[in-house]
């Protein structure tokens, strides 16, 4: 499919290369239905709820700009963001990028709901979340939710919700880029769409490669170190049909396709992902509004490891996990009633069910592993959004989870399959948010919310190994609780300047973590996935956003969060350490600035990690480290602009994982891109 992605997106490119000098002539009309909001409030309400939850919406005009190649690597600029690990997901094992919010527990399952129009993306069998499916310059904005979102979201929102909410089929549209950089990198793309009276097409194609880079740092590397490369392609095809402005049918396919290569000749990994996705809404403005999901996913994932002798000059395979497929099928309904101008009520009902299973060969065993299950989620919820006359605008909302884990088995390499006993239980959240608006463009916010998370298949069944450490599988894993409070206060004296701080407080009881055991035969750490009581995160939380003029806009953001153990029965050495992969400070600024009207406008932005821990017994400590991007795009004409584009502008080695026997690796050096985007 690559190659047919790229044959695409270059005859596009040239296409509209030989049309740049004429006139476009646009079709005349726009999407009778109003866009859907769902910031905060999971009903249709256009009202955002910002007035009592912590929100962040990040428009187009922010997503199209920046020195970023991957979706994570543009949201690592919001406060309390992160992956397991420090890596970008250009190079990192799919197993590592699950999505953090508040650092809440950060580990390759995600502790938050990463949503595209709705439906998740969080891996069905792990957890992670394919980011490289993910195009943000194509989307229409993206919308952060921090803070615990169960009682709207269900399973999975401990942290808080991260919506991806994509573009509707527009008339007579063309973009298309062609993107170069170094390490061997490219990215060639296009998205076409169109309307005809009710009916609506867009197709967006894209494909991605690079050679990347040596990740073991320069003196611990030995021949078997090798670049990390990678390279996906991904296809949307999106229509709709309008019911004279009613309601609207919608469906969206997806075909993905990624490999990668993990450092070492004999180590990578593949997935091949089909996804498809029914909607039927109405008009979000009706005094009724309502909407009906279906979507059903079917993914492919395989993945090699080795061992690597102590002067990596060479390396075995010890571990082919060649078939890891799963399925999934879901679907919702949400209805919101306004019971008048200032208040609605919302009510609903979604469900989730997933199959998946490992199949992998254990080398020195000469035999193979097979492990997997079953896997059923569903609730139904409630929501009353009301602002009354004083001044106080209100949400509370509800929701009763049945969750089920059955049929799950391990056949390990020469021995006999076991079968495990089904598990199921029921679970209530609820959330509730109150705010007001105060004299001098003061406004006060507080919330308290619930939420939990089911383990998944992998974390039950499937065990891994990075390097030399080796984390065993659990079945008998508890899901994750977690209850939460926090408050803020925002001031915004004028349209173009705003100000948001937020103090949060938050208690996980059984989290999930990989707890050290013992040590492997290698010299690298055995871990295994156990509930260990309680953890304890806290945190503040600031956005200071600024936009004197229409050509400068500048932004400042820190995220100060404190997160420990506070309980651990089994592993009393772990009270009072700090969660692996959590930094306590972390600083985000840039600038967005274009001197004179047909000038280029150039982004700087900078970033500041504090020092973190690798493990969980706070052994292995990560270095803070800063990165500076710089990037610049000027127009060319009515429809072309030249984009360049420089990360880590310092050229810092920062060190993003060290394994138990004392291996480092490092985050992407500078690198350069630059590149042509056509728009019609």
């Amino acid at each position: 499919m690559r190659f047919l992605i790229v044959r695409y997106a270059a005859a596009v490119s040239l296409a509209a290369l030989s049309f740049a000098g004429a006139e476009d002539e646009m079709a005349e009309g726009t999407s009778g239905l109003a866009p859907l909001t769902v910031t905060a409030q999971r009903g249709l309400s256009p009202a955002a709820g910002g007035g009592t939850f912590d929100v962040s919406i990040f428009g187009r005009d922010e997503l199209e700009g920046g020195a970023y190649w991957t979706a994570d690597d543009f949201l690592r600029g919001i406060p309390g963001f992160s992956l397991f690990r420090r890596t970008s997901s250009l190079v990192a094992n799919p197993t590592t990028q699950g999505a953090s919010l508040r650092g809440i527990g950060p580990s390759g399952a995600s502790r938050s709901l990463v949503l595209f129009d709705g439906v998740p993306l969080n891996d069905a069998f792990g957890g992670w979340v394919p980011w490289s499916q993910i195009n943000l310059r194509q989307a229409d904005r993206v919308e952060v939710v921090r803070g615990g979102g169960s009682a709207a979201w269900g399973n999975t929102a401990l942290g808080g919700v991260i919506q991806i909410v994509p573009r509707h089929p527009e008339p007579m549209t063309l973009e298309s880029q062609l993107l170069f950089g170094s390490q061997g990198t490219w990215e060639t793309g296009f998205y076409a769409s169109d309307r005809s009276g009710p009916f609506g097409m867009a197709i967006e194609a894209r494909a991605f490669s690079t050679d990347g880079y040596r990740r073991v740092r320069a003196d611990q590397c030995g021949a078997v170190d090798i670049r990390s490369d990678a390279r996906h392609e991904v296809l949307n095809l999106v229509a709709d049909y309008e019911f004279a402005g009613a309601a609207r049918l919608s469906a969206r396919g997806t075909i993905f396709g990624e490999d990668r290569g993990n450092g070492t000749p004999l180590t990578g990994n593949s997935t091949d992902t089909r996804r498809l996705h029914l909607k039927l809404e109405s008009d979000p403005n009706a005094a009724f509004a309502w909407r009906l999901d279906g979507y059903g996913t079917r993914s492919e994932y395989a993945s090699t490891f080795s061992s690597v002798s102590a002067d990596r000059m060479s390396e075995t395979l010890v571990l082919d996990q060649y078939s890891v497929p799963s399925r999934t099928l879901g679907g919702g309904w949400r209805g919101t009633w306004r019971t008048d101008e200032a208040g609605s009520v919302t009510l609903g009902t979604d469900w989730t069910g997933i199959r998946g299973r490992t199949q992998e060969r254990v080398v020195f065993a000469g035999d193979d592993r097979i492990a997997g299950g079953r896997q059923l989620t569903g609730g139904i919820y409630a929501e009353h959004d009301l602002e009354t006359a004083g001044g106080w605008h209100w949400q509370a909302g509800a929701r009763a989870d049945y969750w089920r884990s059955y049929n799950g088995f391990e056949k390990p390499p020469n021995g006999a399959r076991e079968d495990f006993a089904s598990r199921d239980r029921v679970m209530f959240n609820g959330r509730a948010g109150l705010g007001r608006a105060l004299g001098g463009d003061f406004a006060v916010r507080s919330s308290v919310y619930q939420a939990f998370r089911v383990p998944t298949l992998n974390e039950l069944y499937r065990p891994f190994q990075v390097g030399a450490d080796v984390t065993q599988a659990n079945a008998e894993l508890d899901p994750e609780r977690l209850l939460g409070i926090e408050a803020g206060l925002d001031y915004e004296p004028e349209s173009w300047f705003g100000l948001r701080n937020t103090v949060f407080f938050n208690r996980v009881k059984n989290p999930i973590l990989n707890v050290t055991t013992g040590q492997t035969a290698a010299g690298g750490q055995l871990r295994q996935r156990r509930n260990i009581g309680r953890t304890q995160v806290y945190g503040w939380e600031s956005e200071l956003n600024v936009r004197p003029g229409e050509q400068w806009s500048a932004y400042l953001r820190y995220a100060f969060t404190d997160a420990r153990v506070r309980r651990a029965d089994d592993q009393p050495a772990l009270v009072g350490k700090r969660l692996a992969q959590v930094p306590r400070h972390a600083i985000t600024m840039g600038t967005t600035h274009q001197w004179w009207e047909a000038g280029p406008a150039v982004t700087l932005q900078a970033r500041w990690t504090d020092a973190q821990f690798e493990d969980d017994l706070n052994d292995r400590r990560l270095p803070s480290y800063p990165v500076v991007d710089l990037s610049m795009e000027q127009q060319i004409g009515r429809h072309g602009s030249v984009f360049v584009a420089v990360e880590n502008l310092l050229d810092r080695s920062y060190a993003d994982g060290i394994t138990g026997n004392g291996l480092v690796t490092e985050g992407r050096p500078r690198s350069y891109q630059a590149g042509l985007r056509l728009r019609f």
